[in-house]
């Protein structure tokens, strides 16, 4: 006598499972295993998910499922969006959908973000937008700008945008800067604009850092700038080191 087994793939699925699934709206639901009151209980369910989904915006809310009511506010909650979207310059913005405040409202803010771009010398800055009086401010700060970035050296320094002031100034930040560069030895420094008292200032610190350098043995040493002194160290300081090689060995 051979006895059927259902296959475990194949056994059918409870009915309060079933039901459950039907309420989430998985894709398992069978829908002709419901009753007429667990139709009624899954549709009401269908539509509570269908209204969540409109009221965040979603793009998967169906808006011929809503009720009469629920249409008002869906229609509402969008104006709403599509106003904020318009304020905050969101490319999703329909200016159609605006009402003559809500208009005025996302021009003042676009007129704003405008100037702000102007001020800060953005890509965005369209002058041809900018009010007299905005055009006076974006021309002082656009001065600033340059005159701060000719006092630091940087590329985008013009200096025929420079008052005669801010030129002398300029200039005397520019020395002040290489003055310091040379002192410190470093690459930057340019020893021919320096004037008489920095040159000489900036002369002595090079032979005190060679000095040095000579003294501990350094290959960058330079010996032609020692003096008799300073070689008769630095010849001393040679045979210390060599006496301690020995003594270690």
């Amino acid at each position: 006598m051979i006895i059927g087994l259902t296959p475990l793939c194949a056994q059918p699925v409870a009915p309060d499972a079933n039901l459950q699934g039907c309420l989430r709206g998985q894709i398992s639901c069978d829908l002709s295993r419901l009753s007429s009151q667990e139709l009624g209980l899954v549709s009401a369910a269908a539509r509570k998910r269908n209204l969540e989904k409109c009221q965040l915006g979603s793009p998967g809310c169906d808006p011929l499922l809503l009720k009469k009511e629920e249409q008002d506010s869906f229609q509402r909650q969008i104006r709403v969006r599509n106003a904020q979207k318009c304020v905050d310059g969101g490319a999703g913005c329909n200016p159609l959908l605006l009402t003559k405040t809500e208009m005025e409202t996302a021009l003042a803010a676009a007129a704003r973000r405008n100037l702000d771009s102007c001020l800060a010398g953005g890509a965005k800055c369209d002058p041809l937008r900018l009010t007299t009086g905005d055009w006076d401010r974006v021309k002082a700060a656009a001065r600033t700008r340059n005159r701060e970035a000719c006092a630091q050296a940087a590329m985008a320094c013009n200096p025929l945008e420079l008052t005669r002031e801010e030129m002398e100034r300029v200039q005397a930040e520019a020395k002040r800067r290489n003055q310091e560069n040379c002192m410190s030895g470093r690459a930057t420094c340019q020893p021919l604009e320096l004037e008489a008292g920095p040159a000489a200032a900036v002369a002595a610190e090079t032979r005190k850092r060679n000095h040095q350098r000579c003294l501990t043995g350094v290959s960058t040493c330079d010996p032609l700038l020692l003096t008799a002194p300073e070689s008769a160290a630095v010849a001393e300081a040679y045979r210390a080191r060599e006496r301690a090689k020995v003594r270690k060995n």
